[in-house]
């Protein structure tokens, strides 16, 4: 994959979609609107895995309701062999559903019907956040490690912000904190947290 690319750089992209005119209007977007470059297509989560694995694009855009194997789940499977930037794509406003697309790792989330001018920020802040991941792998044994880190992390917030009524912004601080003051990773303060361990992360 190439490095760093700027927010008007051109990706490569592969479109998950069962509507055939959603699919294409998708990719008339992403070519002829936002100057991507869309280099396969599935319409199915099966096909989804494959098309992605064979191509190797900078980033998915999918459905996450699809045909023989869920989005979702499909995703799972592809980070098995390798990590792409994911952009989530579903009509399901139900926050479950967000939560599980974040803890799967997608970067970015789209509820439909897709606008342009929704998809070109989605498309820039998944890659951001993509790139930033990447550059962490000097400090971690592989992205795919980072990503687990970053699952437990959110998760253990969640449980914070449920047990504490915290906002997401503070139940992060307070694990950022907590981590630095006991000088350990933040990911084995998290993991204390989803063991059910006493942890005092201060007022």
């Amino acid at each position: 994959m190439e490095s760093a690319v700027a927010n008007s750089a051109k990706l490569k992209i592969v479109v998950v979609e069962d509507d055939s005119n959603i699919r294409l209007f998708l990719k008339e977007a992403l070519e002829n609107q936002l100057g991507h470059q869309v280099v396969g297509e599935a319409a199915t989560g099966t096909d989804m895995v494959r098309t992605v694995l064979a191509l190797e694009p900078d980033v998915v855009v999918f459905d996450i309701h699809l045909p023989h194997l869920d989005g979702l789940e499909a995703l799972r499977q592809i980070y098995q062999t390798r990590i792409v930037a994911a952009v989530a794509i579903t009509a399901d406003r139900d926050q479950s559903l967000v939560n599980r697309a974040t803890e799967e790792h997608v970067l970015a989330y789209l509820v439909k019907p897709v606008e342009v001018q929704h998809l070109g920020p989605a498309l820039q802040v998944a890659w951001a956040r993509f790139e930033e991941l990447s550059s962490l792998t000097a400090e971690n044994a592989s992205l795919r490690q980072t990503l687990h880190s970053r699952k437990i992390i959110e998760r253990a917030k969640g449980v914070l912000m449920k047990r504490h009524r915290w906002s997401e912004a503070d139940a992060f601080r307070r694990l950022q904190r907590g981590a630095m003051n006991r000088r350990i990773p933040m990911v084995d303060l998290a993991q204390a947290v989803l063991n059910g361990e006493e942890v005092d992360l201060g007022p």
